[in-house]
């Protein structure tokens, strides 16, 4: 049975740019990628869970962390929705952003959809990167494909000439990191 989409109106796509993203029907993840909306899939619960372990894991350590925070591009149509971000502090005006600059992010952490590969290893990275987020994990099935656990890949900013890029540091599975951010 095919369910009916009713009351989902988008303006002219031509003329979206990051600013209106907040005005589109709620209960969607929207990114604009050089202009090209991108409406997001919704996640499994293995990534929900692992969202949330990460999310509790970090807040718990002191720091500002956020899920899906907006980022914006260097251009008026393009941004980024990672699973979740770290940030330096909240801007005072909390309710006049949706989308922040890339330098108000000292961390961000994309986890990996399997139905709906997004480039987190390439793309995003390149991406994120770009606009000099010091900290990029990326967190993925482990090898044993285990349901209760992820691999994450902790990469750091580099320069690769003057190309900026990350540096694989470590990979550990995410049990591990909570107990290393426990002690």
């Amino acid at each position: 049975m095919l369910a009916v989409m009713t009351n989902f109106n988008l303006p002219p796509i031509e003329d979206i740019d990051v600013d209106d993203l907040g005005s589109l029907p709620a209960g969607y993840r929207y990114e604009l990628h050089d202009g090209n909306l991108v409406i997001m899939t919704p996640s499994t619960y293995w990534h929900k869970v692992m969202a949330r372990r990460l999310m509790l894991m970090l807040y718990a350590a002191g720091l500002e962390v956020l899920q899906d925070p907006g980022i914006r591009g260097d251009r008026p149509r393009d941004s980024r929705l990672p699973d979740l971000g770290v940030v330096k502090a909240l801007p005072r005006e909390l309710p006049e952003y949706s989308n922040l600059p890339g330098s108000a992010f000292q961390m961000v952490i994309e986890i990996v959809s399997e139905s709906s590969p997004n480039g987190e290893y390439a793309e995003k990275a390149h991406w994120y990167a770009e606009r000099a987020i010091p900290e990029y994990w990326i967190v993925d099935r482990t090898p044993d494909r285990s349901y209760d656990d992820a691999q994450v890949h902790l990469n750091r900013l580099a320069l690769s000439g003057d190309v900026p890029t990350y540096v694989r540091e470590r990979s550990v599975r995410l049990s591990d990191l909570e107990s290393e951010y426990q002690s």
